[in-house]
């Protein structure tokens, strides 16, 4: 659905072409009028504007001079003139800011609409030739090292995949690392010498680091990102073993130039050789754990995890409570499937994976009191009700605590959030449209459009309409036209006003398109209706 803009400074000019033609046929769902190049300026800085039509002669500037600075800040929205002049000079400028149509007063009305659907036509083709494959090939090599970034986050993250998407993925972002070709993991940690930098420092800092890892690691494959805890990962290629045997050298190396050139120490972790895409996640876990044994022990320290080391199942229920996406997370963006699903993992209650130990569970508990406190926060709710007597329970009696237990008490939290949270949206979307019924039962005699009703309410008039149509099952347009006919049947059958009167309690603009209107959905006039 498009937007359109009517520039004039003759009001009636504005409002008649506005409101007297039904754009919504033309995929137009936002009508805006201006009464003045400036008011022009001000809806195009404010609404995404794709079609313009103007007059040229206006005070203060010309609709020319206007076409021209929108250019400047809105290159691909398209105009239409309207001239009372039929000049040369005026049409040549015209071409020059590329106006698609040139079109002189009186305006033929179906004239007119054709133009608008070839703009849009126009629109269309421009969009289509954005998306083709040069442009998309374009944007690729460009966005490259990002979208490495996030498909190795990804792998990380054991997302599911088939094993043809994998490999196609690694062809398009040429990467240099095929299936079955053996590989080693390093996890970097940057240590606190680099705790007292912000946020965009550090970002720097990182792409410091993995530049000196590619000088380094110059005889490898190197495929690296960074994960949303802050851990640097690098997965080192070599189509010889033995030459891949090397790298911890070449880790310390790495680890003795950040501390010579940044001035700050790192931490990493090595892996055992693997054969991709085999053991990514499972690696990247147990070298995080490792990590984290560590902290506070050690200022900067290099490791090579033996992979003959069984998991602690502590560490592998830490390790799943952290993994993203997060439970807040998921909770704060209304995920509530995912987040119960997240917990049925944790929690093991599905019997996949190995039973928890009473510790574990008792971290897990108080790790999602915690996150129902804060997510769930609510003035009219103290922590006690939120929590209910189940979690005192369990809190009291630890030896009453089981992954079923758990379970079950958080599920029942968040299904109690998740409806209320339903229920307040419906109530605030039946507001709305409440208000907007309101609207138009009082201003029906008035010429209403979207962008009014939109302003009315406050709302962006495309999210007002997905909001009503949800509500409702049917548009705005479909709900005015409905009321307006109901409005025209009490008026011809219980009042003597004429029908051009009718036409105007009604809002329309001139009788003669309220009779077509009227003719197409009653098969007979006003008139006719009238005299039965």
């Amino acid at each position: 659905m498009y937007a359109l803009l009517i520039v004039d400074d003759e009001k009636s000019v504005v409002d008649s072409l506005a409101l007297t033609i039904p754009w919504e046929d033309s995929d137009i769902e936002e009508v805006h009028r201006a009464y003045s190049a400036e008011e022009a300026l001000d809806i195009t800085s404010r609404f995404a504007i794709d079609v313009m039509i103007t007059d040229i002669r206006m005070p203060e500037m010309d609709g020319l001079e206007l076409i021209r600075l929108i250019r400047l800040s809105a290159p691909r929205i398209r105009s239409i003139i309207l001239s009372g002049h039929d000049e040369f000079e005026y049409a040549q400028q015209a071409i020059r800011y590329q106006a698609m149509n040139y079109m002189l007063k009186p305006v033929d009305t179906q004239a007119l609409v054709k133009a608008v659907e070839e703009a849009i036509k126009n629109i269309e083709q421009e969009w289509e030739n954005i998306s083709s494959m040069q442009q998309i090939q374009h944007m690729l090599h460009a966005n490259l090292p990002v979208l490495q970034n996030q498909f190795l986050n990804d792998l990380l993250q054991n997302k599911p995949m088939s094993q043809h998407i994998l490999e196609e993925r690694l062809k398009i972002l040429d990467l240099p690392i095929r299936m079955e070709d053996n590989y080693r993991m390093m996890v970097i940690r940057m240590e606190e010498e680099f705790s007292g930098y912000d946020l965009q420092s550090l970002s720097l800092l990182e792409y410091a680091i993995t530049n000196i890892a590619d000088e380094v690691f110059t005889p490898f494959g190197l495929w690296h990102c960074i994960t949303d805890q802050g851990y640097l990962v690098f997965l080192i290629h070599h189509e010889d073993r033995k030459t891949l045997n090397s790298v911890d050298s070449f880790a310390v190396k790495l680890q003795n130039h950040v501390q010579k050139f940044l001035k700050g120490a790192i931490s990493i972790c090595l892996g055992q050789e693997r054969l991709f895409p085999e053991g990514l996640s499972e690696g990247f876990n147990r070298c995080v754990a490792v990590i984290q044994q560590n902290v506070g022990e050690h200022k900067s320290y290099f490791i090579t995890v033996d992979d003959q080391l069984p998991n602690p199942v502590m560490d592998q229920g830490y390790l799943q409570l952290l993994e993203p996406p997060l439970l807040p997370q998921l909770l704060e963006a209304g995920n509530w499937e995912e987040a119960i699903a997240k917990i049925k993992r944790v929690l093991s209650v599905d019997g996949e994976g190995s039973d928890l130990s009473h510790e574990v569970l008792y971290t897990c508990l108080l790790y999602l009191s915690s996150t129902f406190a804060i997510v769930f926060r609510s003035q009219h709710v103290t922590l006690d009700e939120l929590l209910n007597e189940e979690f005192d329970l369990m809190i009291r009696k630890k030896s009453q605590i089981s992954s079923h237990r758990v379970y079950a008490w958080a599920e029942k939290i968040i299904q109690f959030h998740r409806s209320r949270a339903i229920n307040q949206i419906r109530n605030t979307h039946d507001d709305i449209v409440s208000s907007v019924h309101a609207y138009i039962q009082n201003h029906l005699s008035d010429g209403i459009s979207l962008q009014i009703i939109a302003d009315h309410v406050g709302l962006h008039p495309v999210y007002l309409s997905k909001v009503y149509k949800t509500s409702t099952g049917e548009t705005i347009g479909d709900y005015l036209f409905r009321l307006r006919m109901q409005r025209a049947v009490h008026l011809l059958t219980q009042t003597e006003l004429k029908v051009a009167d009718v036409s105007k309690k009604l809002g329309f603009m001139a009788p003669p398109h309220f009779i077509k209107i009227f003719k197409k959905q009653y098969g007979c006039t006003p008139q006719e209706y009238r005299n039965r």
